[in-house]
């Protein structure tokens, strides 16, 4: 009997096996040091740890199966990550046990991909070739509290087409509950969708991105950018502005007022054999009726080391110089209310 169990079993788990074509698992431990003025030397992740399954079924015609699945958390003390969608920032709450993506979907390389679930959040992804820091760590180029840092979009279905001679379109469309009712009794459920392009080549990129975002009084964002790579130095330019609507800001803004946001970003990337050295400067502009008005400028800058192909270490100095301390809110990295603040981050960072 047991025999013909096992039999039954390993049949059952080849027949898996011969179906999913392609299963990948994969990921990055990150974890470092960090001391930011006026607080205490604790732990500090510069890119969030990940735990990777991606897997694609063939179904003939050309036509695959895919799926995606990411696990988030900070290897220091082994919590959770948050914060990683818009609505997660802009309802200051702690977010989901699952902050990665988990979809899945059909592709077609004539036709392009869609996936269906939580989602990367399309503006964010295509805008994050203008930092060199990714949307991460202390010398982010945009704000704490800036939805375009946002990673990931749930109730989502997202397309991806293919590229034409560099151009390529992706978009999304995002499912709202509506029933969300903040403290002054007002709704703020309203669906979402992201349209972007980008175009690129070898030496240059332009891409551009209007998003209205999910859950949020109809609030909206745009973006544009561009980058040139001459030799190993590639310097990008963005700007990118949006506007979230006063039904959404209950726990960010005591005021509950309306909150514009633009911000600049200029960078710099120069890569020679195993060092790579990084520069962004970003302008930020708030303006409320409230008291988060002013401006703020922020500067990063980062030196990695390659170790190997897998394995990097990381230095990074950022010092960001705001208006007033509510500005330093709004745009410092660990969201503390002063008008200056330098950060000092080093570490190591391992992809597998």
């Amino acid at each position: 009997m047991k025999k013909t169990v096992v039999a039954i079993a390993v049949g059952f788990l080849a027949g898996i096996a011969h179906a999913q074509t392609n299963v990948t698992i994969n990921g990055q431990l990150d974890i470092g040091v960090l001391k930011e003025t006026g607080s205490d030397t604790r732990m500090m992740r510069n890119h969030d740890n990940l735990l990777r399954f991606k897997g694609s079924e063939e179904l003939g015609n050309g036509n695959q199966a895919v799926f995606n699945l990411e696990h988030r958390w900070d290897s220091s003390d082994g919590a959770r990550c948050s914060g990683n969608n818009a609505i997660d920032r802009l309802h200051d709450t702690p977010g989901v046990d699952w902050q990665g993506a988990a979809n899945v979907g059909v592709q077609n390389k004539e036709w392009g991909r869609v996936l269906l679930g939580r989602v990367s959040n399309v503006s964010g992804e295509n805008y994050s070739k203008v930092d060199p820091f990714l949307f991460d760590g202390i010398a982010l180029s945009v704000g704490n509290m800036t939805v375009l840092s946002s990673s990931q979009t749930p109730d989502s279905i997202r397309y991806d087409s293919p590229s034409w001679h560099g151009l390529r379109f992706n978009g999304s469309y995002s499912v709202g509950k509506s029933k969300h009712i903040n403290d002054y009794n007002k709704s703020y459920g309203n669906d979402g969708f992201v349209l972007g392009a980008v175009y690129e080549n070898d030496s240059f990129f332009l891409l551009a991105d209007y998003e209205r975002i999910q859950d949020s009084d109809k609030s909206w964002g745009w973006n544009v950018g561009a980058g040139y790579t001459v030799n190993d130095l590639t310097l990008t330019l963005g700007y990118h502005t949006h506007k979230v609507s006063r039904a959404v800001m209950y726990k960010l803004l005591e005021e509950n007022n309306a909150l514009k946001q633009n911000s600049v970003t200029a960078a710099a990337k120069y890569q020679t054999g195993p060092h790579t050295f990084k520069f962004s400067y970003n302008w930020g502009q708030a303006d409320s009726d409230g008291e988060y008005n002013g401006h703020s400028n922020k500067y990063g800058f980062g030196y990695d080391y390659a170790l190997s192909k897998r394995t990097t270490l990381y230095t990074i100095v950022a010092y960001i110089d705001s208006s007033n301390s509510k500005m330093g809110r709004l745009y410092n990295t660990n969201g503390t209310e002063s008008d200056s603040m330098t950060g000092v981050n080093f570490g190591i960072t391992h992809r597998f």
